[in-house]
């Protein structure tokens, strides 16, 4: 974002503070979320014992000072990954209805294969698993025929891939493990293409409104 008088894309309230993609504001809430203060005191304390720390976060923060701060970044980890689902999964019901937003509106080169209307019903279908309106057993079938249309290798663990954003969203809770509670996260890590930024935050701030505004009022 390179003019200075662009609007925070997350609290759309103050000018982005380059080389920041957020105002001034923004980055100074989310540098105090992550605890960066609190790791160096550590550091200088196990450092005053003649231990020596490597902290995660104090290098994080080094690359963020030289790059900026990316818009992505505090909404994914630091707005929505920190909202608790309950029993009933009607958060996890919100994040699949804004990935079928996604889907929709992104290009179908993410997703070979899959024609525009296979898309359509598949995403649907994510829904409707998620509300109950289909079986477990209905849902398993339509996600292996998806993986096979979009030629998803199952043994692949490296890199993710936008077809996994896509599979992911007919998947239950228990394949998911730590991914579950880092959501948004892992699902930007799918497709992290800057040029789909502003669909990101569009997308953000039309299901998530009322969450980003608590956060910004915090």
């Amino acid at each position: 974002m390179e003019n200075v008088y662009k609007i925070c894309p997350v609290c759309k309230h103050h000018p982005i503070a380059l080389p920041n993609e957020v105002c001034s504001v923004c980055y100074n809430k989310v540098k105090k979320a992550s605890r960066l203060d609190e790791e160096k005191e550590e550091k200088e304390r196990l450092a005053s014992q003649g231990i020596e720390y490597h902290s995660y976060i104090e290098k994080e923060w080094n690359e963020i000072k030289i790059n900026g701060l990316d818009a992505i970044k505090v909404f994914t980890e630091y707005i929505l990954d920190n909202v608790e689902d309950d029993e009933k999964h009607q958060w996890h019901k919100r994040r699949i209805r804004f990935m079928q937003d996604m889907v929709e509106r992104l290009d179908k080169k993410y997703f070979p294969n899959a024609t525009p209307q296979l898309l359509k019903d598949f995403t649907q279908a994510a829904v409707d698993f998620w509300k109950g309106i289909i079986t477990s057993q209905e849902a398993k079938e339509q996600l292996q025929t998806m993986r096979k249309i979009v030629q998803k290798d199952i043994m692949k663990v490296s890199d993710w891939e936008p077809k996994d954003f896509l599979l992911w969203m007919m998947e239950p809770e228990d394949n998911f493990d730590w991914m579950w509670e880092q959501w948004f996260e892992c699902i930007r890590d799918c497709i992290p293409d800057k040029c789909n930024d502003e669909l990101w935050i569009e997308m953000f701030h039309r299901h998530f409104s009322n969450e980003i505004k608590t956060w910004i009022e915090q």
